[in-house]
């Protein structure tokens, strides 16, 4: 499991896959009132991102303000890596798209990003 420890060592492909099979298997956003959340505590559930986020990583601050993947790297609450545009594309997903639609929505993205589909 890819971590903000060993994302630096990731493949683009291996963050694709993990952030993809959790969206697809999970179904749902990740919110906390009427905005998206890398923890949503009450429900369990994790955005995008925050699947690249382990229990011993996160801290609240993350969620608190603009909380855009950019946005943590500024503050320095996650590293910055090659796999930053990935990442903020899949949270767009996750944010802007509704879940109903993430199937064709990710597989459009790995078409035209040169990822393999395998979901």
């Amino acid at each position: 499991m890819i971590t903000l420890k060993t994302l630096a060592q990731a493949t683009t492909q291996e963050v694709f896959n993990q952030i993809t099979a959790h969206l697809l298997k999970q179904n749902e956003k990740s919110m906390v009132g009427l905005g998206c959340a890398y923890r949503s505590e009450l429900l369990g559930l994790k955005c995008a991102a925050g699947c690249l986020i382990s229990d011993t990583e996160y801290t609240k601050e993350m969620d608190e303000g603009e909380s855009g993947w950019d946005n943590l790297i500024e503050k320095e609450l996650v590293p910055s890596t090659v796999h930053d545009q990935l990442i903020i594309g899949l949270q767009y997903v996750h944010d802007c798209v509704p879940a109903y639609q993430w199937s064709m929505v990710l597989k459009n993205y790995a078409d035209n990003n040169n990822l393999e589909w395998n979901f």
